[in-house]
């Protein structure tokens, strides 16, 4: 039996070559139908050929051989199996081939090649058998933390306490005034009639009043001062507040179920009621506002123990007061930066106005217009009373007056203010409506040449034409504060004119 590796005879039916180690066929069906598969066994042929071959010739037999065995090679190889028989012809040719494998024999004559099979599959198996050739395994990503996500959900809870808090500050504030009325009125009733009942009325309403502006700070605290420090103390106090106001609405109950009694000898069931839902949606109200604040500092998880609240209310009122201090301080300070913000912006716009004013006042000089005293002292009630007394003759010469005054004092702006005629013709002819545009445009005029002078006016031509319109539904009283606007700017401009031209 020859090795179909290195061509050297081993013992029949051997499954490894003692040479090389290559394994070998078990069966003898399988020598007989190796020739098929050794196809490439007459490619040896012809190397033994070419050896001996006496011509070039020789390179096309193979050709011939490997084209030819597709359809008629089963006849041809008949003989040619008798050939492998005298296969001892390759003891010379192999003689190179021995050279270069008889250095790998004795390797594999070990237990080597008996591992070798074990690292063939194993890069095809993956990293599971080892990272054989491959990559070492990758480790599995971890996985994100739950505290990585906001735990409110993304909701600011500290933003919606301070606008709930601002909310419920601005209605305390709301009902303060309310309680401020009531102070007033108790005053007048005991001034005017001696009324005992309304002293004391007036001390509730004051004590209302002290505990609504209490309540109002502690939410104006919560909203713009809270700390983690303070919260427990402005939490005491606005709870605080909220007893007062309870205990306060309760003392007025009792005391006006006496006091109609004893006083007045009339009280009835039906008032009785009225205080009585009188109180309890104070109560209401308060239990919103208060359990709104605390309801949102336990979102916050900074609320604080209910029971904790009530302790030691001296160091909390000393944390109340500091934190309020604290609050008014800042506020002056904002105040005053604010107030010198102001005032240099105010210095530099009179400063500008005066430098238009004397600009103004040089050219109406180079120009040649004559200096003239304007009048700076019309009133309102002279122009009413002067109006009754001449039947109304008065009013004419007063739009006579004023828009003479005015085209002297506004002159060069491009404008003119129609005169006594065609206000007469033209309010005549537009069934009086030319009289609320000439006062119109008299208003725009005033205030639009008020800079000149240093002077700065707030109501304009639409300011007087709302008083007219709107203000006529106040019992009658628009058209009289629209002419007092006229006046009062028309005098303010003409002492202005007056100081700039040396009158």
């Amino acid at each position: 039996m020859i090795c179909k590796q290195c061509g050297k005879e081993i013992p029949e039916n051997s499954n490894f070559c003692t040479f090389c180690g290559a394994a070998q066929p078990v069966t003898e069906p399988v020598q007989e139908q190796a020739p098929q598969p050794e196809a490439p066994a007459p490619a040896a042929e012809p190397e033994l050929v070419v050896e001996p071959g006496p011509a070039p010739e020789a390179p096309p037999a193979p050709e011939l051989v490997f084209d030819l065995p597709v359809p008629e090679p089963e006849a041809a190889p008949a003989p040619k199996a008798e050939e492998p028989a005298p296969m001892p012809l390759p003891d010379p040719a192999p003689m190179p081939l021995p050279d270069p494998v008889a250095d790998p024999a004795p390797k594999e004559e070990g237990p080597a090649p008996v591992p070798l099979p074990d690292p063939v599959p194993t890069p095809g198996n993956g990293p599971a058998n080892g990272p054989v050739g491959g990559p070492p395994p990758v480790p599995p990503t971890p996985a994100q933390p739950a505290g990585a996500a906001p735990a409110n959900g993304g909701v600011s809870y500290d933003l919606v306490l301070k606008i709930f808090a601002a909310i419920c500050g601005v209605v305390c504030v709301l009902r303060a005034l309310g309680s401020i009325g009531g102070v007033f009125g108790s005053l007048v009733t005991l001034v005017r009639y001696a009324d005992i009942p309304s002293l004391f009325y007036m001390v509730l309403n004051l004590g209302s009043l002290v505990c609504y502006l209490a309540a109002a700070a502690m939410l104006a605290l919560l909203a713009l001062r809270r700390t983690k420090e303070n919260t427990e103390a402005l939490v005491f106090g606005l709870t605080a507040s909220a007893a007062g106001l309870l205990i306060v609405r309760l003392l007025t109950l009792v005391l006006s179920i006496l006091l109609n009694i004893i006083f007045y000898q009339f009280f009835t069931f039906r008032m009785f009621l009225n205080a009585l839902g009188s109180l309890v949606g104070l109560a209401f109200w308060l239990a919103v506002c208060l359990g709104g604040v605390w309801g949102i500092l336990y979102l916050m998880k900074e609320a604080p123990q209910p029971a904790s609240v009530i302790n030691d209310p001296s160091a909390k009122l000393t944390i109340i007061t500091e934190a309020l201090k604290k609050g008014a301080g800042e506020v002056q300070q904002q105040a005053g930066a604010a107030a010198a913000s102001a005032k240099s912006a105010y210095d530099a716009h009179q400063a500008q106005q005066q430098a238009q004013a004397a600009q103004y006042q040089a050219q109406a000089q180079a120009a040649g217009y004559p200096a003239v005293r304007i009048q700076t002292n019309r009133s309102l009630i002279a122009y009413i009373l002067l109006s009754i007394i001449t039947c109304g003759i008065y009013g004419y010469y007063f739009i006579y007056s004023i828009a003479r005054d005015v085209n002297t004092m506004c002159r060069d702006d491009g404008e003119k203010t129609g005169g006594l005629l065609a206000f007469i013709l033209l309010s005549f002819v537009t069934c009086g409506f030319y009289g609320l545009y000439w006062e119109y445009k008299l208003g725009n005029r005033l205030a639009a040449n008020a800079p000149r002078y240093g002077i700065t006016f707030q109501e304009n031509g639409t300011s007087v034409l709302l008083w007219y319109l709107v203000g006529s539904l106040l019992c009658g009283i628009g058209p009289f504060i629209a002419m007092h606007i006229l006046i009062k700017n028309t005098n303010a401009l003409a002492a202005a004119y007056n100081a700039h031209n040396g009158l």
